[in-house]
């Protein structure tokens, strides 16, 4: 039986909903394998995975722009290198007994943390295991760059030309896409959404998300979007942000439109099969799911760093609108509901630049690299 580990960071975010995708896409083509997701932080390091975890939440949510002034900076990679060399030489033995117990044929890595750490291992011990590298954002950063990456899958021919740039050999990189649930291949019918969840299935819909932390202005953009001439109904995920999926249960019915809510769901699918309209931070995951349902995407807020180049990216694509104002995101929603033309533009040109099979083609690649 092969064994594959998937390393990844974080319980909450993308990382982590990436390494699922991927091993459910493993899984599906092969259901003889044995795949292991790791939280590579908490693994290595589980009495400061949970601190680590709080600080970087707390920071991304109330203080931002100190994320966008060290992310990717060239000046703070370089400094931080011997620190990442001391804690790869503290965490080699422990991966080494890993190593020993689970014999695994191959390593994936959603997140540059754990691929940085196996990368080192590897060219320390001369290990010959396959580390594949799979970038969640459009725009890899400095951290992810290693000489002893096998294979590195990235979502644009912008990230791989970032790469390269950084001394990647160009037949290590293969273009697959950000992975997504195949799931987000099956189309649901409209009828059948509006059915199960109780929707309004002859009027238009805006879904609100703010990734599966449930971050940003959500409640001004709802309250927005309620005072709208337009006629639409609201639709909001607020994933793992119970304050806010309170928030909404308290303010219900003082909403004009019809308004519906959720917690955290698996079937984010079905909701985007039925919107018309979505309004969304632009973390990698999230984004390409709403891309390969060709909704009409409005990015709002979006996290200096690793956000920002994917709004920048999309933009240049005209695949998503940026609005970072409630009442902005109000008048291009209503924008886009009168001028069926432009609604049109914006969803294909989403569809364009998907890749609603990304998942399935990195499983084929992961299964090629296994001897």
């Amino acid at each position: 039986m092969k064994n594959i580990v998937v390393f990844y960071i974080s319980e909450f975010g993308g990382h982590n909903k990436a390494a699922n995708n991927i091993k459910e896409a493993l899984l599906y083509k092969d259901p003889g394998l044995n795949v292991s997701n790791i939280n590579g932080f908490g693994y290595f390091y589980p009495r400061t995975e949970r601190f680590a975890d709080s600080l970087y939440t707390t920071v991304i949510k109330h203080f931002p722009a100190i994320w966008g002034r060290i992310y990717d900076r060239k000046k703070i990679i370089r400094n931080l290198s011997p620190l990442r060399k001391w804690v790869s030489e503290h965490t080699f033995k422990k991966l080494s007994n890993f190593i020993k117990k689970t014999s695994p044929d191959c390593f994936v890595a959603t997140q540059a943390f754990p691929c940085g750490l196996i990368a080192d291992f590897k060219d320390r011990f001369n290990c010959k295991i396959p580390l594949i590298a799979v970038v969640t954002d459009y725009h890899p950063h400095g951290f992810w760059i290693h000489k002893s990456v096998d294979k590195y899958i990235v979502a644009s021919l912008e990230a791989r030309d970032v790469l390269i740039n950084n001394g990647v050999a160009r037949e290590k990189i293969e273009i697959l896409g950000i992975p997504i649930s195949f799931k987000f291949l099956n189309h649901s019918r409209r009828e059948e959404v509006a059915n199960e969840f109780k929707f309004i299935n002859e009027a238009k819909s805006i879904l609100i998300m703010g990734g599966g932390l449930g971050i940003g202005p959500i409640e001004k953009i709802a309250k927005e979007l309620d005072d709208s001439k337009a006629d639409f109904q609201i639709i909001t995920i607020c994933g793992k942000n119970e304050k806010l999926y309170r928030w909404f249960e308290k303010n219900k019915h003082s909403f004009r439109k019809p308004v519906f809510y959720f917690g955290y769901v698996d079937f984010v699918n079905k909701i985007m099969d039925f919107a018309d309209i979505i309004v969304t931070k632009s973390g990698g995951i999230t984004i390409s799911e709403a891309l390969s349902k060709g909704l009409a995407i409005i990015v709002s807020n979006p996290i200096p760093g690793q956000e920002e180049h994917n709004v920048n990216y999309l933009l240049k694509s005209e695949a998503v609108l940026r609005a970072d104002e409630p009442c902005e995101i109000g008048r291009i929603a209503r924008e886009l509901l009168e001028d069926n033309t432009k609604m049109r533009h914006f969803k294909v040109n989403a569809k364009r630049v998907s890749s609603p099979d990304s998942s399935l083609r990195i499983a084929e690649l992961i299964l090629g690299n296994i001897s």
